[in-house]
């Protein structure tokens, strides 16, 4: 009987994403016609979460090191796959490349807007543009499916929501002539 696994602690892109066909790749040369133990850890409906392990050991921590995928919990029992995903990170291999995760837009300069896909469900989409007050420190991660986006429009089309730290890009201004002046030279 064919069983899925999936492994814990860890999460890919998913194959449309940003490396996503390089993470698949990456975890066939590690399992496909391997000896594998694998522990299960539970049953989360049709999946088993486990530990997998091959000849040179953690399926997970591998991956974390090539930077073919990231750490899912913040959960401290795991120190090994929480420094093997921060080493991957610090080298920027994998999804931690330039590639698939920025800062700004290489390909389009205009395009700024920042759109954050933070849930699996795609629940949570929140845009930043600069001047909102987490632009700076908000990456587009490509590889989770952030996206760049040219203008509000396109990326409210796209089911984005402004970020809760972000001000209207219009701002009306009136004057009245008794709060204003104009001065000659």
């Amino acid at each position: 009987e064919r069983q899925i696994i999936r492994l814990t602690g860890i999460n890919a892109p998913e194959i449309e994403y940003c490396n996503g066909p390089e993470s698949k790749l990456a975890l066939e040369k590690l399992i496909l016609n391997q000896n594998l133990y694998i522990k299960v850890i539970f049953r989360n409906g049709f999946r088993l979460v486990s530990y997998v392990y091959n000849q040179d050991g953690s399926v997970s921590e591998q991956m974390l090191k090539q930077g073919m995928a990231y750490y899912l919990s913040k959960d401290v029992s795991h120190p090994d796959l929480i420094q093997a995903g921060n080493k991957a990170k610090e080298a920027k291999l994998g999804i931690f490349s330039p590639k698939c995760t920025q800062e700004t837009n290489p390909d389009n300069k205009v395009c700024v807007i920042k759109g954050n896909l933070r849930d699996p469900g795609g629940k949570d989409k929140t845009y930043h543009f600069p001047g909102c007050g987490q632009y700076n420190q908000t990456l587009v991660e490509l590889y989770k499916g952030d996206q760049w986006f040219c203008t509000e429009t396109q990326a409210k089309k796209a089911g984005f929501t402004k970020g809760a730290d972000c001000f209207d890009l219009t701002i009306s201004l009136t004057f009245s002539s008794s709060s204003f002046s104009l001065c000659s030279a």
